[in-house]
């Protein structure tokens, strides 16, 4: 592992709704203890920048390393859960101005895999919740992927 790959800002494939949800994160692969020299994973609580039906922006003051695969656990409704499969595709660990002068967190990107028609359909109905309850931000629309997804 070891990499930590800075933020990509191209074109995304899904539109981003700016949001704070809570999620647990848990990493699928073991960490060793440089101290003890035992393994442990990891599992953690953050909140969200934002979301899509591709991946989440999460904040987090000790961001996960480029590659890295995550469960990430979305707690819903009706005391129900959704454990979606994600790898982190970006990290970033230093506080900076972006373009608009406001200075960006320190976190990481997710981009969700392998998931299954009940995961897809339970994160759409999420996504248009999140969609029809007011932002602040501008960019709380979102639309279907494109063919290129």
């Amino acid at each position: 592992m070891g990499q930590w790959r800075q933020a990509n800002t191209g074109v995304q494939r899904y539109q981003r709704v700016a949001t704070t949800v809570p999620v647990r994160i848990s990493t699928v692969d073991p960490e060793t203890d440089p101290t003890t020299g035992k393994t442990f994973f990891r599992s953690t609580e953050e909140t969200t920048a934002n979301f899509s039906q591709g991946g989440a922006y999460l904040r987090s003051w000790e961001p996960l390393e480029a590659g890295r695969c995550v469960i990430v656990t979305l707690d819903l409704p009706k005391s129900e859960e959704l454990q979606l499969s994600a790898r982190v595709v970006w990290t970033r660990r230093e506080l900076r101005p972006a373009a608009c002068e406001q200075i960006e967190e320190p976190g990481y990107g997710v981009e969700f895999y392998g998931l299954s028609k009940r995961e897809l359909a339970v994160l759409d109905r999420l996504m248009d919740n999140l969609d029809s309850k007011p932002s602040s931000s501008a960019s709380s629309s979102r639309t279907k992927p494109t063919a290129q997804a």
